[in-house]
C-alpha cells in the first residue's frame, strides 16, 4: 500500500500524492477551510427557515416566483376585468368563474412569500432581487390595469347597446299601441276627445323613449360605423316620430280643453284648433322603422 496523510481541513485520509481531497474538494497544501466558509463537501447542507436542510449548491427559485407571480397577475386581470365590467352595468355580482378565479389567485399567493425568503437565502446579489421583484410588481399593475380599462370600455359600450335596444323595442311598442288605439275610434267628437285621454300617458312615454334614442343612435353610430346606414336611417325616422308627436301633444291638450264645453263650442275649436294640428301631422308619413 502506498503512503497516506489526512486532509488538513476535515481529517480524511488520503494517497500522499493527492492534490485534492476527495471529501472536502479543498487543495492539499492550500489554507486550511472551515466548515463555515464557502468551501464545503458536496454532501453538506445549509440551513433553510424552519429549520429544513437544503442543498449549498441548490439554485434560487427565481423562476418558480416568476410563474406564480404571472398566476396570480393573470387572475386578478380578470377579477379586475369582470369588476369593472359589472360597474360599468351599474351592478356587482360574483359569478362561478370570478370564484373560481378568487380561489387561484389564493392558490398562487399563499406559497410565494416562502419562496421569497429561500430566494434571499440563496442568493446574495440584492440588486437582482430588487429587479425581479419590481419587474413583477409592475407587470401585476399594468395586467391589472389594462385588464380593468378594457372591462369598463367594454361594460359602457355592453350597456349602452343594450339601452338602445331596449328603447327601441319600447318605441315599436308605443309606435303600435297609440296607432291602434286611434284607428279604432269612432270619428265623433266625443270619441275622439275620450281616445286621446286613453292615450296621453302612452304619448308622454314616447316622448320619452324618442329623446333618449335621439342621443343613442348617433353614439351608437360612431361606435359602429359599420352599420351607419341602418342606424342613419332609424335616426330619420326617429326625428320623424319626434315632429309627428310633438303634434299629437298639441291634440291632447286641445282635447283636454275642449272636453267639457257644449257641442257648438267643440265643433268651432275642432275645426279652428284641432282640425290644423291633424292636417300638419298628415304631412309626415308614420314611421317604418
Amino acid at each position: 500500500m502506498g503512503a497516506h496523510m489526512s486532509c488538513t481541513s476535515c481529517g480524511f485520509e488520503i494517497a500522499a500524492d493527492a492534490s485534492i481531497c476527495p471529501n472536502c474538494r479543498v487543495a492539499i497544501g492550500s489554507a486550511s477551510a472551515t466548515p463555515n466558509e464557502s468551501s464545503l463537501p458536496e454532501n453538506a447542507t445549509e440551513t433553510r427557515e424552519g429549520g429544513q436542510p437544503v442543498g449549498a449548491s441548490a439554485n434560487p427559485p427565481y423562476a418558480l416566483f416568476v410563474a406564480l407571480s404571472l398566476g396570480l397577475s393573470l387572475c386578478l386581470s380578470l377579477l379586475a376585468f369582470s369588476a369593472a365590467d359589472d360597474w360599468a352595468h351599474g351592478y356587482m355580482q360574483i359569478s362561478f368563474i370570478a370564484g373560481m378565479t378568487m380561489v387561484l389567485a389564493i392558490g398562487f399567493m399563499v406559497p410565494m412569500p416562502s419562496i421569497w425568503n429561500r430566494i434571499e437565502m440563496r442568493d446574495p446579489n440584492v440588486s437582482l432581487q430588487e429587479r425581479v421583484l419590481m419587474l413583477v410588481i409592475v407587470f401585476l399593475v399594468l395586467f391589472v390595469g389594462t385588464s380593468a380599462i378594457a372591462g369598463r370600455a367594454i361594460g359602457t359600450t355592453g350597456r349602452e347597446t343594450g339601452q338602445l335596444l331596449a328603447d327601441s323595442e319600447e318605441r315599436r311598442t308605443l309606435r303600435k299601441t297609440i296607432a291602434q288605439v286611434r284607428a279604432s275610434t269612432e270619428g265623433s267628437i266625443t270619441s275622439q276627445i275620450a281616445m286621446y285621454k286613453e292615450i296621453g300617458p302612452a304619448v308622454d312615454r314616447f316622448d320619452v323613449v324618442l329623446h333618449r334614442l335621439e342621443v343613442e343612435l348617433p353614439i351608437y353610430d360612431r361606435k359602429f360605423p359599420s352599420r351607419h346606414y341602418s342606424t342613419s336611417t332609424t335616426l330619420r325616422w326617429v326625428l320623424t316620430d319626434l315632429k309627428r308627436n310633438e303634434l299629437l301633444k298639441q291634440q291632447i291638450q286641445v282635447a283636454a280643453t275642449i272636453e267639457s264645453a257644449d257641442l257648438p263650442t267643440q265643433q268651432k275649436a275642432w275645426r279652428e284648433q284641432m282640425q290644423p294640428l291633424l292636417d300638419a301631422e298628415a304631412e309626415y308619413v308614420p314611421s317604418k322603422y
